[in-house]
């Protein structure tokens, strides 16, 4: 627990949070690790918790909601809607649109972030408003970086 509370300390003074889902395809992000290809990131099998690891990441605190369709890189005629949207548990952020692609293309969640996942028993953890605003700060200079 002292671990934990330790971290969130560390990001409410500006510390890192780690990512998921911001691939390549989706446009540059302000990272020290190179953004890889969605292409790239499909398991072979779907996870066998796959409904609940969606359900945790479609129950992320909203950070930045963005409202936007984009065409899906594995089925160009298929839409997204609001996948820009950046979500939080307080330890990581992603993109809205992860939960769809692990969901519908068996895209892989970071093996450290699947692991927090279950053993937060799917469940994302209540955050007050100090930590989501040092959150919401982070995102906005990882995805608005350029503008």
């Amino acid at each position: 627990m002292e671990d934990l509370l330790s971290e969130r300390r560390t990001l409410m003074d500006g510390g890192q949070v780690q990512t998921a889902g911001m691939f390549l395809e989706f446009g540059p992000v302000r990272s020290a690790e190179p953004q890889r290809s969605i292409l790239d990131s499909v398991a072979d099998e779907e996870l066998p918790d796959v409904a609940r690891v969606v359900g945790y990441l479609d129950a992320g605190h909203v950070l930045i909601d963005v409202m936007d369709v984009a065409a899906d890189p594995f089925e160009p005629t298929e839409r997204v809607l609001n996948g820009s949207t950046v979500l939080t548990d307080g330890d990581w952020l992603w993109r809205k649109d992860l939960a769809y692609y692990v969901r519908r293309h068996r895209v892989t969640v970071p093996a450290e972030f699947l692991a927090l996942i279950r053993e937060r028993g799917y469940t994302v953890p209540a955050r007050g408003v100090p930590e989501l605003t040092a959150c919401s700060q982070r995102a906005r200079e990882l995805m608005f970086w350029n503008s």
